[in-house]
Formats: structure tokens, C-alpha cells, sequence
């Protein structure tokens, strides 16, 4: 099978007109309608209908399987372009979301520049949902990823490296700062600071509050941690945060939250599944299989 005459057969469903399409690829529109007659005789069924008496275009129900299965044909042969470029190059395609890269990767720093790796790491940085459809995308290969729950995707493999609890945080002058622990119930009528962004933190948030049946009042939202925690200092609301993200200098109190959810800042190491890594990825995620979380 030409894979020319697939993306010729997925602009005709898009466009329904020979011309066009013909005008799209810089061809004559009798080799569309070759290469769409390839098809019909390689999968002995119709795939295009033409009424020419009423100008129509009909794409026939094995028509419409095939372009469903074709998408992810295409989808599969721009990854392996992708995976077989990077082959060629050096460089780690490496995920490391902000809070990860923060708190956890440190851990791993030392051995990875001892052995010559750190300088490797081509590093996108950004949230983990997004580094997950980067991940899926192919635009990087090995990613550090936080979840709220253990990852389980059926094209992912990843390594469970720890799991930590969230936290409510306020201000040492907010009444609240006197309570060891707190219930999501108790929240409702309560300011908060939000994290925004392709981050867990709102998702995690989310499942809290819809298992309380608590319609939090977000007065702002950050992708700044910092940031956060310096509102929330200053009394203007309280927040909610991965435990390890709140150190003794950042003037909050944290509280732990009483909720039975499973809900945790989950890390985990994760890569395509199939993926073939290299001998410098594969040790890259044994360093990274013995940080602390």
C-alpha cells in the first residue's frame, strides 16, 4: 500500500472534491482518482461515492472505517519519522515539570552530571498534562511526570517513584492557622488562591472539592508557586499544595486534609510504550528510578 494514496484518500474525505484536492497536492486529479481506485482494490470495497447528476460526494461506510484506521496510520508513521530522527542526535528529549524539577529531580542531579548526562538533557519544561500529550506526541521521549493518581494509559509505561499528600496552607494569622487538620466540608465559604495551568494541582483540587459537594470561591489563580504562597502569607486566601512544595521559610501554615481520597501528588517515571530507548536513556531512567518521593 502507497501511504501517498492514504493522505490522498484523508483529503478527500475532508474535502469531498477531486479538483481540490488534486490542487492541494500539486497533482492531476486523474491520479486522486487512481490512487483512490488502489485502495477500493486493495480493501475490495467502495470508498467513494460520486453522484455526478447531483454533484455529491459520499464516503461509504468502509469508506468511513478506513479513514478512522488510516488517522492513526499517518499518526504512526509522522512518530516513527519523529523516533527515527532523534535516533540520529544525541540529545535526551527530557520532560521535567516545575515542582518535579524543583523538589525531586535535585536528588538525581549529582549522579546524572557525575556521569556525564545533565549536559545531554534536551529539557521541555512544562505541566504534566501537557508533557504527557508531548510525550504521546513524540516530541519528547522520557518524561518525569506528576499525577494524582498512578498513571495507566494504554500507549504509556511508567515507573511509580513515590506518591505525597496535599496540603491546605494559610497564613500564620488566618484563624484556621491553629488547626493541625481540616475537612474539604468546612471550605465552602472559604477565599482560595488557585494554581492554573497544565499542572495536578487542579485536578487533584477538583476531586476534593466535588467529593465534599463544596463550590470552592478561586478569588485567583497562578501557575507561580511562589507567587501563591506569598498571597496566601499575606491573608488574601488560603491554598492547596503538594506537602514537600512548602518549606519552613515560606511564612504558611500547612494543614493536612482529613478527605479519604485517594487522591496524591503521584511521580512517576513514564516513556512511550513500544519505544526502543537508547543505552543513555535507559541508565538516565535507572538514576531517575532511585529518587526519593
Amino acid at each position: 500500500m502507497n501511504t501517498k494514496d492514504l493522505e490522498y484518500f484523508l483529503a478527500m474525505v475532508k474535502y469531498k472534491n477531486y479538483t481540490y484536492v488534486a490542487k492541494q497536492f500539486l497533482v492531476s486529479q486523474p491520479a486522486i482518482t487512481q490512487a483512490i481506485q488502489r485502495l477500493e482494490r486493495e480493501f475490495g470495497a467502495r470508498l467513494i461515492e460520486q453522484d455526478r447528476a447531483h454533484h455529491q460526494t459520499t464516503i461509504t461506510r468502509a469508506g468511513k472505517l478506513l479513514y478512522k484506521n488510516a488517522q492513526m496510520i499517518q499518526a504512526n508513521i509522522a512518530l516513527a519519522h519523529r523516533e527515527i530522527e532523534q535516533s540520529n542526535r544525541k540529545k535526551i528529549r527530557f520532560g521535567l515539570p516545575p515542582i518535579i524539577g524543583t523538589f525531586y529531580f535535585p536528588q538525581a542531579a549529582a549522579e546524572l552530571l557525575k556521569k556525564g548526562y545533565l549536559s545531554q538533557l534536551k529539557i521541555t519544561e512544562a505541566g504534566s498534562a501537557k508533557l504527557l500529550s508531548e510525550l504521546t506526541d513524540g516530541n519528547i521521549d522520557v518524561a518525569l511526570i506528576g499525577s494524582p493518581r498512578p498513571i495507566s494509559y494504554d500507549d504509556l509505561e511508567a515507573i511509580h517513584l513515590g506518591e505525597r499528600p496535599f496540603n491546605i496552607i494559610v497564613s500564620p494569622e488566618n484563624p484556621l492557622a491553629k488547626r493541625q487538620s481540616i475537612g474539604f466540608t468546612e471550605l465552602n465559604d472559604v477565599n482560595f488562591i488557585g494554581m492554573n495551568g497544565n499542572f495536578v494541582h487542579p485536578q487533584a483540587f477538583e476531586a476534593f472539592c466535588r467529593h465534599a459537594d463544596v463550590k470552592p470561591n478561586i478569588i485567583y489563580s497562578t501557575p507561580d508557586i511562589s507567587w501563591l504562597k506569598s498571597i496566601v502569607r499575606a491573608n488574601l486566601g488560603i491554598g492547596f499544595l503538594v506537602k514537600d512544595a512548602v518549606n519552613s521559610d515560606d511564612g504558611v501554615v500547612c494543614l493536612a486534609i482529613e478527605d479519604p481520597l485517594p487522591e496524591r501528588f503521584n511521580v512517576s517515571v513514564v516513556i512511550r510504550k513500544g519505544y526502543v530507548l537508547t543505552e543513555d536513556e535507559k541508565e538516565l531512567i535507572e538514576i531517575l528510578s532511585t529518587m526519593n518521593v
